[in-house]
C-alpha cells in the first residue's frame, strides 16, 4: 500500500511539473504567433499584436500553471504520507 501511494505521489509530482512547463511553453508560443517565426524584418509581429495575444493567453496559462502546482503539492503530500514515520 505504501509503495503504491508513493508511486502515485511521484507520478503526480512529475505530471504537475510537466503541466507547468507545458503551460509556459504554450503561452510563449501564442505570444510568438503562428508559424515558425518571421522570415524578414517586414514580416515580424508588432508590439501591440504580441501584447494583445499575451494578455489573452496569460490567464489560461496562469490557471494551468496553478493547476500543475496543485498537482505537484498533492503528489508531494501523498508521497510524504507513504513514508514510514520514525
Amino acid at each position: 500500500m505504501n509503495r503504491a501511494r508513493r508511486r502515485v505521489g511521484i507520478a503526480l509530482i512529475v505530471f504537475g511539473i510537466l503541466t507547468i512547463v507545458v503551460s509556459v511553453v504554450v503561452v510563449l508560443e501564442i505570444a510568438n504567433g503562428p508559424g515558425a517565426g518571421p522570415r524578414s524584418f517586414a514580416a515580424r509581429r508588432g508590439y501591440d499584436q504580441v501584447k494583445i495575444d499575451m494578455q489573452r493567453s496569460f490567464p489560461y496559462g496562469l490557471l494551468a500553471g496553478l493547476a500543475g502546482l496543485g498537482l505537484a503539492m498533492v503528489g508531494s503530500r501523498l508521497a510524504k504520507s507513504a513514508e514510514p514515520s520514525a
